[in-house]
């Protein structure tokens, strides 16, 4: 048996997002002021507590990607001065738009709808946001280790007592190579899983513990682009919602477009992964989406910056896990904060935090970590303005998933009904349910439309995943799993048409001849291309393809995202 290094702290938390970073520095702050109160009144003080943030990727920020027009209500609450302490932003909006768009034409709404009136909103790079964060979290004394996966919740029965990080130095064939080092086990009083989207941990602990919300989570994929465009094309404060019609009638799918300093923009395309269509390509749909007037205009004589992909966790309210159990939390993304219908979810992540923060303060007061202790961050969400807002756009993606009429129908009555809408708490179905065998479809949609990439404008997934910084070591077992390749070959192959070559905004996914089968063909997996938007895990039709943590340290470089 291994013989791993152990070490133990009060408070582990699961990653270096918005909501984690945001929840640590709270803590350490609340404690502040409860120790100055038990001081004042003769109350008991609390012994400072030892917190560590784990975080996968090389360095802080460094997977963090987001359209992050950020509602500042959150950080208001945090850090009341935290404009004045640095925060990075880049503008602060104050010319929202909504456009309707056409292949030909673009139609400027003359009024902007609520869900996408950002003025006021902090224009920033959610990459920066959490280096900010991890500064600010170190300034009161939160250790921050980045380049640790976590590989493995630690259980004792029904209570989370850690985490074991990922060995380090194994070969793609298993072996021990010069460089091995096993995982650590970390273990912790309580443990705090701010993971992101489709977190490892958080689902395998979800499922294990039974945590499960009322309805399964519903997810988009958002295609992220930089570009440094000419100077007088450049608009400070500018924030651009818009959607592409008719396809929008199809799939409930959208665009943002903000300008960022040094005369770049950020552009962005959200697919939904609930498609019909095996041939549902969120990459090939952003490229399409550059070629309508307005984005060719703006976009003429630019320069291509960065590039990434991430999935967001659409399902809103209902599709919340339980948010705790015995020695555990989940926070921002992991547990679906995010609102539907305003496409924002870093204020509800730190909000998140900061609720969980304060439960453990209370935790750490009665030295309890029980699940009936910890009960308090969900009894405090209830209370929030955050849970209100959730529940406003509760119906929301369940009203696209019945169908992109039904939803612009249902959503001007969700906005006068308190987010109820025609009909209460409607049925959310899986992503990956959604998706037809290839014969079910009308013969004029079984093929994917040809599209041919200029390489000015448009771009070839191989030739994007170059602005994404992303690194993969070739050698080591590969981080996405396929429990049966075998049913790639077949099944997959005629009933869907392999579709992970299409939803993988990365080019991760090809069949290649097999050279043992002549005439067939057989999946190969270039784990090195990933750049972590998990689209893979939650769209692939059979479910057979999970996606887990690389080494610690690699994967895509989010600078500027």
């Amino acid at each position: 048996m291994t013989e791993r290094e152990s070490m133990e702290v009060d408070v582990l938390y699961v990653g270096a997002g918005p909501a984690n970073l945001a929840s640590a520095y709270h803590l350490m702050k609340q404690v502040e002021i409860h120790n100055e109160a038990a001081e004042k009144n003769g109350g008991e003080a609390i012994e400072p507590p030892v917190i560590l943030v784990i975080e996968k990727a090389a360095g802080i920020g460094d997977h963090q990607l987001s359209g992050a027009v950020i509602n500042p209500k959150a950080f208001e609450e945090l850090m009341p001065d935290f404009v004045e302490q640095g925060f990075p932003t880049e503008y602060v909006c104050d010319d929202a738009q909504f456009i309707a768009f056409t292949r030909k034409h673009t139609f400027k709404s003359p009024i902007c709808p609520p869900m996408f009136n950002k003025v006021g909103y902090h224009v920033a790079s959610l990459s920066n946001v959490a280096k900010w964060l991890g500064e600010k979290c170190e300034e009161v004394g939160v250790e921050i280790y980045p380049g640790f996966a976590a590989a493995e919740v630690l259980l004792e029965e029904d209570r989370v007592v850690g985490v074991r990080t990922g060995d380090m130095g194994i070969d793609k064939n298993g072996g021990e190579k010069s460089t091995y080092q096993p995982g650590m086990d970390i273990l912790a009083k309580v443990t705090v899983l701010g993971e992101g989207v489709r977190g490892t941990l958080s689902e395998s602990v979800i499922q294990k513990l039974g945590l499960q919300g009322e309805h399964p989570q519903a997810f988009k994929t958002g295609i992220k682009e930089i570009w440094r465009v000419k100077p007088e094309k450049h608009k400070p404060g500018r924030v651009v919602h818009g959607n592409l019609f008719p396809d929008v009638f199809k799939s409930f799918d959208g665009m943002w477009l903000y300008d960022m300093k040094d005369n770049m923009v950020s552009f962005g395309y959200v697919t939904s992964l609930a498609a019909k269509n095996p041939n549902n390509d969120p990459h090939l749909n952003a490229q399409r989406f550059k070629t309508v007037p307005f984005m060719r205009d703006l976009l003429e004589g630019a320069e291509l910056v960065r590039y990434g992909a991430k999935c967001v966790p659409m399902g809103g309210l209902y599709s919340q896990p339980k948010l705790y159990a015995n020695g555990l939390m989940l926070v921002g993304d992991s547990a679906g904060m995010l609102n539907p219908m305003r496409l924002a979810g870093v204020h509800l992540a730190v909000k998140s935090g900061m609720l969980a923060a304060e439960a453990i303060v209370q935790a750490m007061a009665h030295d309890d970590f029980s699940a009936v202790q910890l009960g308090n961050y969900a009894e405090s969400y209830k209370r929030s303005w955050a849970y209100e807002e959730h529940r406003q756009a509760r119906n929301f993606e369940a009203s696209a998933d019945l169908s992109s009429f039904f939803a612009f129908a249902n959503i001007p009555v969700m906005m006068v009904t308190g987010g109820r809408g025609l009909i209460e708490n409607l049925d959310l179905h899986a992503p990956y349910t959604a998706m037809k065998k290839i014969w079910e479809l009308p013969v004029s949609e079984r093929k994917k439309e040809e599209f041919e990439f200029d390489g000015k404008l448009t771009f070839s997934k191989e030739h994007l995943v170059g602005f994404s910084g992303t690194q993969h070591e070739v050698d080591q077992p590969a981080h996405l799993k396929v429990a049966d390749r075998n049913i790639c070959a077949t099944a997959c192959a005629r009933d869907y048409g392999n579709p992970c070559q299409n939803f993988c905004p990365a080019a991760v996914y090809e069949m290649v001849e097999d050279t043992e089968n002549p005439g067939s063909k057989r999946l190969f997996v270039h784990h090195e291309n990933c750049v972590h938007c998990k689209t893979c895990d939650i769209a692939d039709p059979y479910q057979i393809i999970t996606w887990t943590p690389p080494e610690g340290g690699e994967g895509p470089d989010y600078t500027l995202m």
